[in-house]
């Protein structure tokens, strides 16, 4: 029997549920996540939010299940809003019952509310479970030149201007 599950976008108390999802998200592909509960705090919240989380739970005070991290961003070209779906992860035990099809249902719900001309996903290049998924969603896979500079990039390149 499914169990029930209710999708919510995330308050801040979630906030260290979240960050030990995201640790496990990166864990699984051996990595490691910096995202911590204060930086959710400070980052997913407020008036100035640089992104929404959205979790699964099966009800109100039990553990999350799954999130969803999502970022709005803008294509000046179609005039439009754009969603970047940056992380979704569900726990293992809640896997292969159709959770990350509902997560992703509901990250659509809101890319459509915003606006969103396209839902943007990021995933590893080795993740073919996910690649199988977002495919399986609809979402097709773009080969594009994405350029990433770092903080001392970032640090040296307006260092210039000075």
């Amino acid at each position: 029997m499914e169990r029930p599950l209710t999708i919510r976008r995330a308050i801040a108390r979630d906030a260290d549920a979240i960050a030990k999802l995201s640790a496990q998200a990166a864990s699984e592909e051996g990595a490691a996540s910096s995202l911590d509960a204060d930086r959710i705090k400070s980052h997913a919240f407020g008036s100035n939010a640089l992104f929404e989380a959205w979790v699964a739970q099966e009800r109100n005070n039990a553990p999350l299940v799954a999130h969803a991290i999502i970022t709005k961003s803008y294509d000046v070209r179609r005039g439009a809003a754009n969603i970047v779906l940056c992380e979704l992860f569900v726990v293992p035990e809640h896997r292969r019952g159709g959770l990350a099809r509902k997560m992703m249902s509901s990250v659509a719900r809101r890319a459509r509310d915003l606006g969103a001309r396209e839902l943007a996903i990021t995933t590893g290049v080795e993740n073919d479970v996910a690649q199988r998924f977002f495919n399986a969603v609809g979402a097709k896979r773009r080969d594009a030149a994405v350029f990433m500079m770092s903080a001392d990039g970032i640090e040296w390149l307006a260092a210039e201007g000075n």
